[in-house]
């Protein structure tokens, strides 16, 4: 199958370099990892806060957004199973400067995304051991990953499986003592309320489309499995199912907690500090052992996501690179002993060590997602021109109504959840990455660069 797989990026017009090692089972682990089901712990109260108590419908609408897009994901991994995820589906299935825009709104993410597991992790870090500060956990948490990334895929991938498990067991014991806390009527505490799900005295649209960023947030990560593409031993086929296997296994996880974190603390306000509620509700439903617990797995995820992120983003950049979008020898550089990027993964660890440490959690939470959201659009549009336009494909549910929905919903999540912030810097960022475009093309061999990269 390897040799199948090689010659798909041959017919490209790539060499394969990277080394082929992941089979269905360590793509859905990679991607669910990503994600991080313990981050629905982190996030809950920021969450319910800004919400209003509807972080469970908050993670419908999220999924109902993401699902859409997934199945774009799924049509585009199967036409072009290469590294490179958003860059290369638009790139070759619109057009290579759409591309380069795409690649660059993702990287945007990629960047902040762990930036926000890795501070809230530090957080819990810093209050169960309060004697290291955050920014030296922050360096606990960055420095193994990027190692154990340079070492080579696979052993990423074996990290992975044992870290997604203990946050699949720490999930489960939660639940486990909140339904006990309910079923003993513990502060008026019981198991099913529709007021969990919606409170109309307390529902207001844009608080939702708030909220849904953040879940949507939650959801960030699930396209890292296409970006390791030409690692993957099993047909595109079976990368695609390893998508939507992956961001079903998240759904299910992210609500169990939602829910009956609500269950627990149906008023968040009670707590003093919103980002780090979930070590208080840990101790509340099952006292210090549990507590202690699921502090460490949220340690232990905040190290897995840095791990899978420097994964990740260094192919987006490897990506690019190789095409000489970005500047080749440093971007597409391949360790020929290791088979992995090893300079973008250093870039990688250095950018989220410095954002993790200098920026602020409470701006970072307000501004990541953008980048991602439009990254989903120009997925779903390139299904539409490639396969309904370009191939002719006459599937109208499959390559034009549903992405056009998908496309509608990301756009509104954008456009009226989004701060002020968010947007401002979100489209501050497509501005340089507009600009760095406008002056290569000055440049003829730049110009030609884009007419040489193949569109499907």
């Amino acid at each position: 199958m390897s040799e199948s797989n090689n010659a798909n990026v041959n017919q490209f017009g790539y060499e394969q370099e990277l080394k082929r090692t992941l089979g269905v089972k360590e793509l859905v682990v990679f991607g669910v990892t990503f994600m991080a089901p313990v981050s629905s712990m982190q996030m809950f109260g920021f969450m319910s806060m800004v919400s209003a108590g509807h972080a469970v419908l908050c993670y419908l609408a999220a999924f109902i957004a993401i699902i859409f897009t997934v199945m774009s994901y799924h049509q585009m991994i199967q036409e072009f199973p290469i590294a490179g995820s958003v860059y290369v589906f638009t790139q070759r299935g619109i057009h290579p400067t759409l591309g380069f825009l795409a690649g660059w709104m993702m990287i945007w993410d990629y960047f902040l995304l762990p930036m926000v597991i890795c501070l809230t992790a530090c957080l819990f870090a810093n209050a169960l051991i309060p004697v290291i500060p955050v920014w030296l956990w922050t360096l606990i948490l960055i420095v193994p990953a990027l190692i154990l990334n340079i070492r080579g895929v696979e052993f990423a991938a074996k990290t992975n499986i044992i870290i997604t498990a203990l946050m699949i067991i720490a999930i489960l014991a939660f639940v486990i003592a909140a339904i006990r806390y309910a079923a003993l009527g513990i502060d008026g505490a019981v198991f099913f309320n529709p007021t969990y799900i919606f409170n109309p005295a307390t529902f207001n649209f844009q608080s939702i489309m708030a909220g849904s960023i953040m879940a949507v947030m939650s959801y960030l990560g699930f396209d890292s499995i296409c970006t390791l593409a030409e690692e993957a031993i099993v047909p595109p086929k079976k990368i695609g199912h390893a998508l939507i296997i992956a961001v079903l296994i998240e759904t299910i996880l992210y609500l169990l907690v939602a829910y009956f974190g609500t269950v627990v603390a149906p008023d968040i306000t009670v707590f003093q500090a919103p980002e780090s509620a979930f070590f208080d509700i840990a101790m509340k439903v099952g006292g210090m052992a549990l507590q202690i617990f699921i502090s460490l797995v949220i340690i232990f995820s905040g190290f897995a996501a840095v791990l899978a992120c420097q994964a990740a983003t260094s192919r987006v950049f490897f990506g690019m690179g190789r095409d000489n979008l970005i500047p080749k020898k440093f971007f597409g550089y391949i360790n020929p002993k290791t088979q992995v990027p090893t300079y973008s993964l250093i870039l990688t660890a250095i950018i989220i060590l410095a954002g993790s440490i200098l920026i602020p959690i409470s701006i970072i939470t307000n501004i990541v997602a953008f980048g991602s959201l439009w990254g989903f659009t120009f997925v779903n549009l390139s299904v539409i021109v490639y396969f309904f336009f370009r191939k002719r494909s006459g599937r109208v549910f499959q390559h034009l109504i549903l992405p056009i929905i998908g496309m509608i919903v990301c756009l509104t999540i954008i456009f009226t959840g989004m701060a002020p912030l968010a947007k401002i810097l979100g489209f501050s960022w497509m501005g340089i990455g507009v600009i760095y475009l406008l002056v290569r093309s000055t440049k003829p061999e730049f110009r030609e660069l884009l007419k040489k990269v193949s569109i499907g």
